[in-house]
């Protein structure tokens, strides 16, 4: 026998278990972004399948069909059990456009269709009537109800940004890195994630020294142009500052220039290539030490003039600097001395790196401090100002949030309410679309292999997929957008009633102070925001 239903955006569909949270109904502000899925089983063989919507919103609903991946490591030892499952399974992730491709139904298994809903709607309740069909026939249909409330969520007041792998694209689709095909491939991946919210992007001024294996380089991808004379060096900005404001047509507002120094330590040069002679050559790498007197003289005649070419382009104050990638402790004096010899020729920019020991923001070696999830506890008890979180491999346990794929999707959505009550203004997290193994030893299929090659969560690497036009998103990355809207809401509600009732709302239904303690349930998390809304909606 046939079923045919709609359940909530959160609930990952398995080919084998029957979905729990069924959802017939929702609500959502004026300029919000609303999802649901369409979950139905067949009994028999229906390659492909129309769908059909009626609903006099029709023109602002979309849908795509969710395409599943092997997730191979859901999870590692040390994690605890709020996970979908530990085994590998097939995972429903990938959200492929319907366009050009019909939706399938597989024979006795769980299909779903993401459908979303769009667009400065009036307000009122809104039918949707759907119905799958085959030749004319009706295999089945759904109804859902969309309730827009008379309010605005307004713009956003939150920095976000995951780390674009710009050599990633390169490679996965063979192509030259900045050619008129890569640009265009390029560009929608970034127009996706500002769709998403994401408003900060890793600009590549050279290519990025991170997750590379110590002796080893990455694709080049380096927007500066650098020419090396006997005089010293001379600089051409003119590629970075188009490509600056071209991405800022597309949503991006705020910007982080690539780091200057290696990961995990600061102790030597980024890959930095230059015309030396007329031809092109690498200049800096691993033997070059961070604060050697040739580097030194490198960035001496380097950030003056980018500095001032960003002045001049009015970008400088929405530029933020790295210096490096998750240092740790034992690594405090190369870190000290590589952000001192930055801070001497741009003293007015400002610095953030993503970090996890306290000591580090303490000591005044970062104007805005990141800290993993796992750590930041800390920096909350000392009250640490402007703080921003971010997270990778090291959210396993404690419940933490993160992107995996074995997570219900409402653990990866939580963390939108999280940042709120927490007072976070910011968040980073590394994997946009790593397409490597692990320290970027080869280039992977992201299709196939979702964890890094191994020796990663699956999820961990990117939260979106390569499409044969440009980006692909998933799941994972829908419910975390979600949840980004869920701080948008609770911030137009502090606007009107103000920060403590606000906060008691999250208090008194589950959540604490902390990035550990919430409700392990979706249900919560609707029960806070149907409450926002309706005190929102009232005049």
């Amino acid at each position: 026998m046939n079923e045919i239903y709609t359940v909530c955006a959160e609930e990952k569909v398995q080919i084998n278990k029957k979905p729990k949270f069924i959802e017939k109904k929702n609500t959502m502000a004026r300029d919000e972004v609303l999802s649901f899925q369409l979950i139905y089983k067949i009994d028999w063989l229906q390659k492909e399948i129309e769908v059909k919507i009626k609903s006099p919103i029709k023109k602002y609903i979309t849908f795509r069909q969710v395409e599943y991946v092997p997730c191979t490591t859901p999870a590692l030892g040390e994690s605890d059990e709020y996970y979908l499952t530990k085994k590998q399974f097939l995972c429903p992730d990938v959200l492929c456009s319907c366009e050009k491709r019909k939706p399938t139904a597989r024979l006795n298994m769980y299909n779903s269709i993401w459908f979303t809903v769009q667009g400065d709607l009036l307000p009122g309740s809104y039918p949707i009537e759907i119905s799958l069909e085959q030749n004319g026939y009706v295999i089945g249909t759904a109804e859902y109800c969309v309730t827009v409330l008379d309010f605005y969520l307004g713009k956003n007041q939150f920095i976000y940004t995951n780390w674009f792998h710009y050599d990633c694209l390169a490679q996965y689709y063979n192509l030259k890195v900045f050619s008129p095909k890569y640009n265009k491939i390029m560009y929608d991946f970034i127009s996706c994630g500002a769709k998403h919210g994401m408003n900060m992007l890793l600009v590549p001024m050279f290519t990025p020294p991170l997750d590379t294996r110590v002796g080893s380089e990455r694709l080049t991808v380096q927007l500066i142009d650098v020419t090396k004379t006997e005089q010293g060096y001379e600089f051409d900005f003119e590629r970075l500052i188009s490509f600056m404001k071209k991405v800022q047509e597309l949503g991006i507002r705020y910007f982080e220039m690539s780091h200057l120094f290696t990961q995990w330590g600061a102790k030597f040069a980024p890959k930095i290539m230059a015309k030396v002679n007329g031809k092109l050559k690498r200049i800096f790498g691993w033997e070059a030490s961070a604060t050697g007197k040739e580097y030194e003289e490198f960035l001496g005649a380097l950030l003056p003039r980018l500095v001032h070419v960003l002045k001049d382009e009015g970008l400088f104050e929405r530029c933020y600097f790295h210096v490096s990638d998750e240092p740790n402790n034992g690594c405090i004096e190369s870190y000290k001395n590589a952000r001192a010899l930055f801070k001497k020729y741009a003293p007015d920019a400002i610095t953030m790196d993503a970090l996890s020991h306290y000591e580090f923001y303490k000591e005044g070696l970062v104007d805005i401090a990141i800290s993993s999830t796992a750590h930041i506890q800390e920096f909350l008890d000392n009250k640490a100002k402007g703080l921003w979180a971010y997270y990778c491999c090291a959210e396993v346990g404690s419940y933490l949030s993160n992107r995996y794929m074995a997570m219900p999707g409402e653990r990866i959505r939580v963390l939108g309410m999280q940042m709120y009550l927490n007072n976070v203004g910011g968040f980073l997290h590394w994997g946009y679309n790593f397409y490597n193994s692990v320290l970027s030893d080869e280039p992977i299929d992201p299709y196939l292999i979702t964890d890094g090659g191994g020796g990663l969560q699956s999820g961990d690497c990117f939260c979106v997929y390569p499409g044969n036009e440009g980006a692909l998103s998933s799941v994972r990355f829908e419910n975390f957008y979600d949840g980004l809207q869920d701080y948008k809401l609770l911030k137009a509600l502090e606007n009107k009633i103000g920060r403590e009732k606000t906060e008691a709302l999250l208090l008194e239904n589950g959540f604490k102070k902390t990035f550990t303690d919430y409700p392990h349930s979706i249900r919560a998390i609707k029960k806070i925001r149907h409450i926002a809304q309706k005190m929102l909606a009232e005049s």
